[in-house]
């Protein structure tokens, strides 16, 4: 796991965001159930044109690293992050990974797709940590898929290992309902995901400076509208246990 920059990419960057045309070429797969945020970049034209959430995540030291798709588990953390950025319900859509076409952030990587899985949040003293971006600092566990010449199917793959990881993080924060509160926000309306998510950030308790050291894991409970910090070291803990496929 690790701690990435988040980079919503701009038209015209190098890694530019995916467009979703009625002719795909590339597809996404996956075994888990991921979800992507994307947001419009202009009126709602009918070439379907949207920036995809990215990250700009770290590469070991070697270097600046690379723009990775960030993927969610759950929609209703994509929704936190859209309701973060003051994105109105008909500025974003949070759609499933196999629905979304990454075409062309293959023209500047196309031998890989990196994508990142969003975990949680970081905090400081049980306050969210915002970057000097304007953003929340992620903590999520970093991916790659490689892309075949030959092959359309891109395979996301997230590990039994990083799920179990994820599971025993919502139970270090005594949320064991999780699943329960997953189930409610998967069967509600784009509508009521986003007056949840409003109601989320309403919710931080504070926000530390950019700069402030991460201690502490920011997960929010929609059953209880509240934010509970799970300890950055157990955290870490929960990472180094033996866990299955490993």
């Amino acid at each position: 796991m690790s701690d990435d920059y988040q980079l919503p990419i701009a038209p015209g960057h190098p890694g530019h965001p995916g467009r979703r045309r009625s002719h795909r070429r590339h597809l996404l797969q996956t075994l888990t159930p991921l979800y992507v945020l994307i947001r419009a970049t202009g009126l709602a034209s009918a070439d379907g044109l949207c920036q995809v959430m990215c990250e700009r995540t770290r590469d070991n030291g070697n270097g600046p690293g690379t723009n990775a798709m960030v993927v969610y588990l759950s929609p209703f953390e994509a929704c936190i992050d859209a309701a973060w950025h003051a994105l109105a319900p008909d500025r974003y859509e949070v759609m499933a990974a196999s629905a979304f076409t990454p075409d062309e952030l293959l023209i500047y990587q196309p031998e890989r797709l990196p994508y990142c899985l969003h975990v949680a949040w970081g905090a400081h003293d049980g306050q969210l940590v915002v970057r000097r971006d304007g953003g929340l600092l992620r903590l999520s566990s970093a991916h790659s898929a490689v892309i075949s010449p030959l092959i359309d199917a891109i395979h996301l793959r997230i590990e039994l290992p990083v799920l179990e990881c994820h599971e025993r993080l919502w139970e270090q924060a005594g949320l064991f309902a999780h699943a329960e509160s997953h189930a409610r926000m998967l069967a509600a309306s784009d509508a009521e995901r986003h007056r949840q998510a409003l109601q989320a950030i309403r919710r931080i308790p504070g926000t530390a400076r950019p700069g402030q050291p991460v201690n502490q894991v920011a997960l929010y409970d929609v059953e209880s509208a509240q934010w509970h910090f799970v300890a950055l070291k157990l955290f870490e803990g929960i990472i180094r246990e033996p866990r299955s496929g490993r």
